[in-house]
């Protein structure tokens, strides 16, 4: 049926090309009337199966009307293009010759009919057509195979002035649109080419409405300002046709395919295995580390999440697991949506990092990086031994002369284990070095970070750098403490104070960083809009070993491909205000504390996803 369309259609446009006007009723002396008929006629052809089943409607058609006599017309049309099924066909020139003129008032009239053989069969055609004034009618019949099938063309058009133009061009082509990332491109080969967002969904791809500018006088199908649907690389064909007829140029214009084939993001989600985050490097490698415990069947089972290129394709697809035990490189291929760039990655672990869940108190040693030789400290802690230290080998100069145990100590008195922390305060006191006050008590403090004595003496509040590199999302801090507090309690300014009694304070924060080099000090621990979670326990005593669990509140969501630092802080003093209290302790200017208190921790556990 739809090779029968076809050659109907060509039959249709092409059936003037084997037809003879009829002679009948020739009316003579025509000749000085001819002439006004003649010229060119512009109009638009619709098809229809008879009676009226529309085929096509609204095809721009040119046809020129010449002398053949005194008394008889010709119809030629030139480069005769029509659409079926949206498919342009092209028919080329026709050309009716003889056609006798008929006057009828101001109307001019003129029929013919054939019998022909044409590629659909016997046709019988019968052609009527009328001019008056400006206007021009036809109607073509067209009879296939003794009624087989049955079709009527009717076309409408109005005569041109001879000072139209031929051009058929589209100017500009432009989208008002928040989605569109790159406006149209007109290209020589008649292709419009333009890019979209990689936010844009179909909906967005199925209403856009081009603004159009074309040629003088010529028209455009689809019309400016008319939704099309440019969702799934469809290629919209926009015609224009020149102000005369003569010129029809098609354009295809479709949304331009990107050429980007990059991983933007490669990351192990919520992973306890993944001791960091893949980093994506410059030479196309992808490159993680995992955790010392990771077992064979651990890394055979990891599943990257992964972000690509805007409708790029990956092979292997992200969210599927892959083998990357034994040192195996998996290779990730990703191909742009154009296709014509191909990128591979090399993904593997380059490395293994320690587990670090348990922070105890089992090994003490002098630092190496240690000012004085004689301050032993818990492997892995930083402490106020630092700062008094100081004031026992700077504070001679000054008239301090303290010469008693430093604030932190190991004990035997434990839990578990053989060793447990002891941190008790120390009356140092009081005075200054040059111009650094020197507390009368100093308060037992221990914290994961560094401590630097030195800058006490310059800019206090860079003594502390607080917290050490975490890997893993901390869940909750685990241990045993008992608190004897002290029973004389002082002023900063080292005056007795009756009325007061002291605690001491458990603390653990998590906080974001840059870097590694970024750090959280005596100013900000516990007010930095770093912090992603944090939790505290105050006592005023407790005579016997004790129990107890921190669970960290989380104020902001984890992300695993962020970097973290995590901080745990054991000191005394506290009195209810703990920035105030804290700045105190880091600066040497410790508020009210007590003499003689003491803290002991037994065993901390850091439990993380689990």
């Amino acid at each position: 049926m739809k090779k029968n369309l076809f050659y109907l259609f060509a039959l249709i446009c092409s059936m003037s090309l084997f037809t003879a006007c009829s002679d009948d009723d020739e009316a003579p002396g025509n000749s000085g009337v001819v002439g006004e008929v003649v010229g060119d006629y512009k109009g638009l052809m619709d098809v229809y199966y008879e009676p009226n089943v529309e085929i096509a409607k609204g095809m721009q058609q040119k046809i020129t009307i010449k002398k053949s006599s005194d008394t008889s017309i010709g119809l030629e049309l030139k480069n005769f293009v029509i659409t079926v099924g949206g498919a342009p066909i092209t028919i080329g020139d026709l050309a009716i010759d003889n056609c006798p003129l008929k006057v009828e008032g101001d109307k001019y009239s003129f029929t013919g009919n054939a019998d022909l053989d044409l590629v659909v069969g016997k046709c019988a055609v019968s052609v009527e057509g009328a001019i008056n004034g400006e206007d021009i009618e036809l109607i073509i019949k067209v009879n296939v195979n003794n009624d087989l099938m049955k079709v009527r063309v009717e076309y409408k058009g109005k005569k041109m002035t001879g000072n139209e133009s031929s051009e058929a061009l589209i100017k500009e082509f432009n989208f008002d649109s928040d989605i569109i990332a790159e406006q149209p491109i007109i290209n020589e080969d008649k292709t419009i080419t333009f890019k979209v967002a990689e936010t844009a969904t179909d909906d967005d791809l199925k209403a856009l409405k081009p603004i159009i500018t074309i040629s003088e006088n010529a028209t455009v199908t689809p019309e400016s300002g008319v939704a099309q649907d440019f969702s799934g690389n469809k290629v919209v064909i926009y015609k224009v046709t020149s102000e005369d007829g003569t010129t029809v140029t098609e354009y295809k214009v479709s949304a331009r395919k990107s050429s980007d084939a990059l991983i933007t993001s490669f990351v192990f989600e919520n992973n306890p295995i993944v001791a960091e985050q893949p980093v994506i490097n410059e030479d196309n490698t992808i490159t993680f580390k995992v955790k010392a415990s990771a077992t064979a069947d651990d890394l055979k089972a990891l599943v990257p999440t992964i972000t690509y290129s805007h409708k790029a394709t990956i092979a292997p697809e992200s969210g599927v697991a892959q083998d990357f035990s034994d040192n195996k490189k998996v290779i990730y291929t990703v191909t742009s949506e154009d296709g014509t760039v191909v990128k591979e990655y090399q993904v593997f672990i380059s490395g293994t990092v320690e587990n670090k869940d348990v922070y105890d108190f089992e090994a003490w040693a002098v630092p190496e990086d240690a000012m004085y030789k004689d301050v032993v400290q818990p492997i892995g802690w930083a402490t106020c031994n630092d700062a008094v230290a100081l004031i026992k080998n700077m504070g001679p100069s000054s008239g301090i002369t303290y010469e008693g145990a430093y604030p932190v100590r190991e004990t035997s008195d434990c839990v578990s284990g053989e060793k447990a922390l002891l941190a008790e305060s120390v009356d140092t006191k009081g005075g200054y070095i040059w111009t650094q006050k020197v507390p009368k008590v100093t308060a037992g403090t221990a914290f994961l970070g560094t401590f630097n004595a030195l800058a006490a003496l310059g800019d206090p509040m860079s003594t502390t750098s607080f917290g050490n590199e975490c890997l893993d999302k901390p869940l909750e801090v685990k241990g045993h403490f008992k608190y004897i507090a002290g029973t004389d309690f002082y002023t900063s300014d080292g005056q007795l104070d009756k009325s007061r009694k002291d605690k001491c304070t458990i603390a653990a924060v998590l906080y974001e960083v840059d870097s590694n080099d970024d750090t959280l000090n005596g100013d900000n621990i516990y007010n930095s809009p770093k912090i992603v979670a944090k939790a505290m326990l105050n006592s005023e005593g407790q005579a016997e070993y004790t129990p107890f669990s921190l669970k960290l509140e989380y104020i902001k969501e984890y992300d695993v491909t962020k970097k973290y630092k995590f901080a745990l802080h054991l000191f005394q003093c506290g009195i209810g205000e703990e920035i105030f209290i804290y700045k105190y302790l880091i600066t040497f200017l410790f508020g009210q504390v007590c003499t003689n208190q003491i803290i002991r921790i037994s065993y901390f556990c850091i439990s993380i996803n689990r």
